[in-house]
């Protein structure tokens, strides 16, 4: 799995979208947020406390739990090499086959709403916002569409990619 996702920050860095690895370097460096049960361990008789996660506790012994004055908290972990590759996966996607889809629809309601006085509207600029990009002066026009067929077959390949890396 490293070495896909050192594959996948390579070919994100070669494009020039550092930006990105900005966005993702600061997803992966946040972690992963889990809800825990925080209750008083049976049959002690000192103050220790287990964190059970929320998401393997049933409905039932959950909300005996929070009766018996369990709380619940959110902690976070580092995430592994699988939902890192999968972030940079799910990046791309969006950046390749989201952000262009945006972009169409964006573009549908300013000419649906556009003043027949101001010239019309033929392109969007997603600019990086300043402040998470270091003043980089980077600026992505996505207005080169992509044929349907090739956005079927990116589809397919981001849809498989996602499955091998989930087994």
């Amino acid at each position: 799995m490293r070495e896909v996702e050192d594959l996948l920050r390579n070919l994100i860095r070669s494009a020039g979208l550092d930006w990105l690895l900005d966005e993702l370097d600061s997803a992966i460096a946040t972690g992963v947020a889990e809800e825990k049960l925080l209750q008083r361990r049976r049959g002690t008789s000192t103050e220790e406390y287990e964190a059970l996660a929320v998401a393997e506790v049933g409905t039932d012994t959950f909300h005996r739990s929070l009766k018996r004055g369990a709380s619940v908290v959110v902690t976070t972990r580092p995430m592994n090499a699988r939902e890192r590759t999968e972030l940079h996966l799910n990046a791309l996607r969006r950046l390749i086959l989201e952000v262009p889809e945006i972009e169409v629809e964006t573009l549908k309601i300013v000419s649906a709403e556009g003043d027949r006085h101001r010239a019309p509207v033929r392109s969007v600029r997603f600019v990086p916002d300043e402040e998470l990009t270091g003043h980089r002066d980077q600026t992505h026009e996505v207005a080169a569409r992509l044929p349907e067929d090739t956005r079927a077959r990116l589809q397919n390949l981001f849809r498989e990619a996602r499955e091998e890396i989930s087994r």
